[in-house]
């Protein structure tokens, strides 16, 4: 496991909403466009290479703790995808819903130590139809969430314009696109597991 330099980059850019049965799971009204808010460097980890374990304490006496499995893009010097990987956005979700049912913004339920999980990176030379190959979490060994990135309703091509309308993106910057169906409560103790197709293969051990 690695911890993120806290100079290492500007920021995590993350897409709420953006797959539609996710959206209808939570029981939330389904935006025109997804979601959009941001979680800095100091809130991360990362596995430091392909098959890594990356140790995370979960928050006590903060309420249930989901999981997010996303497909995180990373934008190069010119502000273009130069790699892919999957990561978990974790969330607050007791914090999250009383915030929300509140009015009230709510990155509170997003934001804490070890709340975005960053996996390897793969070149997106060796991956070019990274959107067409499944990913998917397991969790203590039962898979509780696949998708593939052309479920999305905003690709990737879409996202970057969008994105830059509100945010200033930098080099360095990490996209989290959006989590499919399946989220659920994730407790210290567990494991889990996160794959893509061949390319890509890491465990969290919370």
């Amino acid at each position: 496991m690695v911890r993120l330099p806290r100079h290492a980059f500007d920021k995590m850019i993350l897409l709420g909403k953006n797959y539609l049965e996710h959206a209808k799971e939570l029981g939330d009204k389904v935006p025109p466009k997804p979601v959009l808010f941001m979680k800095p460097p100091s809130a991360g980890v990362a596995a430091g290479a392909q098959h890594d374990t990356v140790q995370v304490r979960l928050p006590k006496d903060r309420g249930v703790v989901h999981y997010e499995t996303e497909l995180l893009l990373r934008l190069d010097d010119d502000l273009q995808i130069d790699a892919v990987s999957l990561g978990l956005d974790l969330t607050l979700r007791d914090v999250q819903k009383e915030l929300k049912d509140n009015g009230w913004p709510w990155e509170i339920g997003k934001v804490f130590e070890g709340s975005a999980i960053i996996g390897p990176w793969v070149d997106l030379k060796q991956f070019p139809h990274y959107m067409e190959e499944e990913f998917q979490l397991k969790l203590d060994g039962k898979k509780v969430q696949h998708a593939k990135g052309n479920d999305m309703t905003m690709k990737p091509e879409e996202a970057l314009p969008y994105i830059k309308k509100y945010f200033p993106l930098c080099s360095g910057d990490i996209i989290f696109t959006g989590t499919p169906v399946g989220v659920g409560p994730v407790s210290n103790g567990q494991l889990a597991e996160l794959s893509w197709g061949d390319k890509l293969e890491y465990k969290v051990q919370f």
